[in-house]
């Protein structure tokens, strides 16, 4: 189970990966994946940047969205890994 404080470090976290897919402009509404592991593949990674204290690199993968959803909206997930 997950205490407080690694809530509050997942929410930041995904609030940095989206708001760099925003400045990209890779997509307008980022939804958040993270529970969806397949589309961890070569194929769907847009790209890394450095974390906040840049010890670290997030690899961002981005993949549509269904139909009902509008063509601004992505899915995203992502890795953290050491440079």
């Amino acid at each position: 189970m997950k205490t407080f404080k690694e809530y509050s470090l997942d929410d930041k976290m995904d609030k940095a990966v989206s708001d760099e897919i925003k400045k990209r402009k890779l997509a307008r509404h980022p939804v958040n994946a993270t529970d969806d592991y397949k589309m961890k593949t070569k194929k769907n990674l847009a790209f890394k940047f450095p974390t906040p204290s840049g010890e670290m690199m997030f690899h961002v993968y981005l993949r549509k969205m269904a139909p009902p959803a509008s063509k601004d909206t992505k899915a995203f997930n992502y890795d953290i890994e050491d440079k």
